[in-house]
């Protein structure tokens, strides 16, 4: 089953992709997923949509591919309060990130490795709705950076209990010369308008036999050919997906519908940076094709008094 939404003749539907076809949820009081993950409480969210189906679904389509011949637009299968993300949750980025610092910043604290050793995860605000786009959308990279890299990672829905009740894909920006500048700059490397992507469908997690079997693929066309061909499995996930939640949520109740980006499985040379005009595409079988076109951020102008301060 695949959940998600779409826009048809200045209207927005929750849509829903079964292996009987595709059918609208026509519920006044269900607006979007959101809103269909808080209603659903403690009910496991694919129990609760056929029975959503049966009640108030309309058959639109047979497959998902007529559905986008008849006019819908395919939107952001949730529209997040907020999204969070969790880094250096493998083994191998941990050990680019501090062979670029060693290399090329003459870092040699080994910085990242800390963290994917600490038994604290590192859990970074993301973003609200504002900074992460859908499918077929523009992502933007920053106009201060020189060298955003993208990042194909799977990505939690978050239920009314602070653990997932879906899976979707996502494309986590960095502006890693910002961020390997010092790591107090985090928050300018990640959080934009623009600087994520989620989509195109979430899943819900009972139909998934097991979150850490997912084989994700990252490619970038330039030009109309391929500059970057990357694979990655969640198989090499140091942390269980409860171990994400848990430290999300830690002091910090997040609201039901925020994602929770869980790491980067492709991981690429630290000298690859995207360009406008790029087209992403993140893909893994069950869940589809997440595609994003690339624009740039127009460099802001210095318009303010400097000051000196004591040195």
């Amino acid at each position: 089953m695949k959940i998600g939404q779409c826009s048809y003749q200045n209207n927005n539907y929750i849509i829903v992709v079964d292996e009987s076809g595709v059918y609208r949820i026509e519920n006044d009081y269900l607006v979007n997923t959101q809103d269909l993950i808080i209603q659903a409480g403690k009910i496991p969210l694919s129990e609760y949509v056929k029975k959503l189906i049966n009640k108030e679904g309309v058959k639109i389509a047979s497959s998902e591919g007529l559905l986008m011949q008849k006019g819908y637009i395919l939107q952001r299968p949730i529209d997040m309060p907020e999204a969070w993300a969790a880094g250096v949750t493998y083994r191998r980025q941990a050990l680019e990130h501090d062979q670029d610092l060693r290399e090329n910043k003459g870092k040699t604290d080994d910085l990242y490795q800390y963290v994917y050793e600490n038994e604290r995860v590192e859990v970074f605000f993301k973003g609200l709705s504002r900074s992460i786009v859908g499918s077929g959308e523009e992502l933007w990279l920053r106009g201060d950076s020189t060298l955003v890299m993208p990042e194909a990672e799977l990505v939690m829905v978050i239920g009314n209990n602070g653990l997932p009740v879906a899976y979707t894909l996502g494309n986590d920006l960095t502006a890693w010369d910002i961020e390997s500048e010092c790591p107090l700059y985090l928050n300018q490397a990640k959080i934009w308008t623009g600087s994520g992507s989620v989509g195109p469908w979430m899943i819900p997690v009972e139909s998934v036999s097991t979150p850490y079997d997912f084989n994700l693929r990252c490619i970038v066309r330039r030009g109309g050919k391929v500059v970057l061909n990357v694979a990655g499995s969640t198989s090499g996930i140091k942390r269980s997906m409860e171990e994400l939640c848990h430290y999300m949520n830690y002091s910090n109740c997040v609201p039901p519908g925020t994602v929770l980006y869980t790491g980067t499985t492709c991981v690429i040379d630290h000298d690859f940076g995207l360009e406008k005009g790029d087209f992403v595409e993140i893909s893994t079988p069950l869940i589809g094709a997440l595609q994003n076109n690339i624009n740039v951020h127009v460099k802001e102008r210095r318009d303010f008094p400097i000051l000196e301060g004591e040195i």
